[in-house]
Order: C-alpha cells, then sequence, then structure tokens
C-alpha cells in the first residue's frame, strides 16, 4: 500500500449531496441517461480519488456506476486544474452517462478554467463534482497568503446554481466534522473515507 505521507500534496475527496437549483442559465436536461458499455462515463481527479480508487481498491465500484470496464476512471496524485481540464477531455467519450470532477484540491481554481472544463462536460447529463478539504490549504501569492479551498468550494457551490446538470459532492462537511475519514496527513481519505468517498459519489450519480 502506498501512504500519502510520500507525496507533497494538498487534497480531498467525497460526502454529503447538495441538489441543485434550477437555472435557464444551462438548458441541459438533468435526467441521468442509464450508464453502459456504449455510453460510458469518466471520473479524473487528483491524489484524493487516487487514494479512495487506486490505493484503496474502490475502482472497481466507481466503474460500476458509470458504465462497467468501459468507464475511464483516470487519477493523479499532485494534478492541477490546467491538466485535469485537458485529460477530461481526452476521456470522454462521444455519449458520456455521465462525468465525476475531482480536482481543486492542490490549488487556487480561475473562474476560466471551470468554465472551460464545463463546455467540455457539457453533453453528459449528470456532472458530479466533489468539493474539497485540507488542513493546509494556504498559498503565497504577490506577498498575500490565501486561502483557496473556501474559494474552490464556493465556486463548485455555484456550479450548481448555474448548471442543471451538476450534484455537488460535499466532502468538506463530512471531513472536517470526521478526522476518521482522513489520513494523518488530514488531507487524503482513510480507509474508511474511501469507501463513504465513492459512495457518496454513486449516490450523486444516481439522484435525481
Amino acid at each position: 500500500m502506498i501512504t500519502p505521507s510520500r507525496f507533497l500534496l494538498l487534497g480531498a475527496a467525497a460526502a454529503a449531496v447538495v441538489a441543485p437549483a434550477a437555472s435557464a442559465a444551462n438548458v441541459q436536461s438533468a435526467n441521468q441517461a442509464k450508464c453502459t458499455a456504449k455510453t460510458a462515463g469518466a471520473a479524473v481527479g487528483d491524489s484524493a480519488l487516487w487514494m479512495a480508487v487506486e490505493n484503496y481498491g474502490q475502482k472497481g465500484t466507481l466503474q460500476r456506476a458509470l458504465g462497467g470496464p468501459m468507464a475511464k476512471v483516470d487519477t493523479k496524485t499532485g494534478r492541477q486544474f490546467s491538466e485535469g481540464i485537458t485529460t477530461m477531455r481526452s476521456v470522454l467519450g462521444t455519449k458520456p452517462c455521465a462525468v465525476v470532477i475531482a480536482l481543486g484540491t492542490n490549488g487556487p481554481v480561475k473562474p476560466q478554467q471551470w468554465r472551460e472544463m464545463m463546455a467540455v462536460v457539457k453533453r453528459a447529463p449528470r456532472v458530479v463534482v466533489v468539493n474539497t478539504y485540507t488542513k493546509d490549504h494556504r498559498t503565497r501569492r504577490d506577498g498575500q497568503q490565501q486561502f483557496w479551498m473556501e474559494q474552490v468550494n464556493r465556486d463548485i457551490a455555484r456550479l450548481s446554481r448555474s448548471n442543471k446538470n451538476v450534484r455537488v459532492v460535499d466532502w468538506y462537511r463530512v471531513a472536517s466534522r470526521r478526522s476518521s475519514v482522513l489520513e494523518p496527513d488530514g488531507v487524503h481519505p482513510s480507509a474508511r473515507g474511501s469507501k463513504q468517498y465513492v459512495a457518496l459519489i454513486v449516490k450523486a450519480l444516481r439522484q435525481k
């Protein structure tokens, strides 16, 4: 087993589902398409999703929810959001039933990057976005100490209000209240947390 201490990362993962409000800003259907081999979805994430699906063996569970072995689950430690956009573009099929985005745990995300990602996944009738938690989420920019975790999570919450096909998984709420769902680094989901992380992504994928 690979431990998270080997990586100098900031990270997070997944839990309580927040239902989005309807908005005319996005007229895509919010109805979930049936995930099959022909309509398999995709998941792209950083070290938090990697810990759950690769290190703690939850990949099969997530793939089944996304249509089976043909579903793409692409995770990488230290992944920045810009790379996640490129990866999603490369792994997403022509008629995906759903996508999962578990990014934004390694640094700030610009508004333009969120818009670009939403354009990439717009053909998916269901988009599940996992928000972030980490005990150390500070970075320095122009000599100022900024707290990017809160901003990332605020931007993710806004996505559900402006995109009818978006469902948010509120990992911050769970991880900030239950230390048992995290590894000692306070960043990556533990074995128990990984099962919960993936179970709640699956719940969001199936949510009406």
